[in-house]
């Protein structure tokens, strides 16, 4: 779920920004480990950059790769673009606020989705070794083991996977830049339109087993120091146009996590990948090429981790011929 929240941030106002500071995880790597890092995002096609232009005849995709957590910074991000952005003639994102809103709602009146309402608690049905080490997690980041105890293995591994540092920020329920965004074309009458059903990224989230949740929730377990300074990391490297940093600094975490041996991690991470990218971003193809046979001018906004790779957006872009530029 490490993973899984370098997506949610790239799937707090200033002061809640400010709480994420100080020492990164970057400093823990040896100058081996960064070339190796270095190295292996050389590899990845689309590495750099969060705008981008993609042109197919008439039809100009503006796509902007997001941050979820608020930061001042993002004002300069969104001054860089505003202009384009109230041109278009439509926006896309991976939810609007409505769908946002629909969501909150349901998951309120369905607490059965978070919560163990049959059955044992996550004590009764865990061993001793496993419990322990996810309530002092839960502990160490001011969640009392009662209530760890009732929650879905999957809303725990997300609550678990957000860094103490951030924990004031996103309770507050601020958005960030896709929100800035969407917010934007709201108050100027852009109309605005899911890349997804909100109910699909609820879906995916909560999917599988009880014993494939709590594989997946050893992955959230990583000391809370660790994760702050992993934040760090990524709001520093998404800054820079380098998110294809933070996701493959993902791969150095195995050592940090006391429950989950190697072979079970690269296969968690695979797992996630498919999951939360590869089969999301194919996924979308469809719907953005469907809006471009009604619009010349559209704005899309979706996480950065979605841009970068193989599998990514701008790839799955260029190979249905559209010509990708820097913005």
């Amino acid at each position: 779920m490490i993973r899984a929240f370098v997506f949610l941030l790239m799937s707090l106002p200033a002061m809640a920004s400010a709480q994420c500071v100080g020492s990164s995880f970057v400093e823990r790597l040896s100058l081996r480990q960064l070339a190796d890092l270095q190295a292996s995002v050389d590899a990845v096609p689309y590495a750099s950059g969060n705008i981008w232009l993609a042109q197919k005849g008439d039809t100009t995709l503006t796509i902007l790769g997001t941050m979820h957590l608020p930061d001042p910074r993002h004002v300069d991000m969104f001054n860089a673009i505003a202009d384009t952005l109230l041109q278009a003639d439509i926006v896309l994102a991976e939810a609007t606020l409505e769908d946002q809103q629909a969501m909150q709602t349901f998951m309120a009146e369905n607490s059965e989705l978070m919560t163990i309402t049959e059955g044992g608690s996550l004590p009764d049905r865990l061993d001793e070794e496993t419990w322990n080490a996810i309530r002092d997690a839960a502990a160490a980041r001011g969640m009392p083991g009662f209530m760890a105890a009732k929650m879905q293995p999957w809303f725990l591994s997300l609550s678990l996977a957000i860094p103490p540092c951030a924990m004031t920020a996103m309770a507050s329920g601020q958005g960030g830049l896709d929100n800035l965004v969407l917010q934007a074309a709201e108050a100027n009458g852009i109309p605005t339109q899911p890349l997804e059903p909100w109910q699909n990224m609820l879906n995916l989230l909560s999917s599988g087993t009880f014993e494939e949740q709590i594989e997946a929730l050893k992955l959230a377990l990583l000391a809370p120091e660790l994760q702050d300074e992993l934040i760090v990391a990524t709001v520093e490297y998404y800054f820079a146009g380098q998110s294809a940093k933070s996701w493959q600094l993902s791969y150095l975490l195995q050592d940090f996590l006391p429950l989950i041996d190697a072979v079970e991690y690269t296969k968690q991470m695979a797992e996630m990948e498919q999951t939360l990218l590869i089969g999301r971003n194919a996924a979308w193809i469809p719907v953005i090429e469907a809006t471009a046979t009604e619009h010349d001018d559209i704005f899309i906004a979706f996480g950065a981790a979605h841009l970068f790779g193989e599998t990514g957006v701008l790839r799955l872009l260029e190979n249905r011929g559209w010509a990708i530029t820097r913005f």
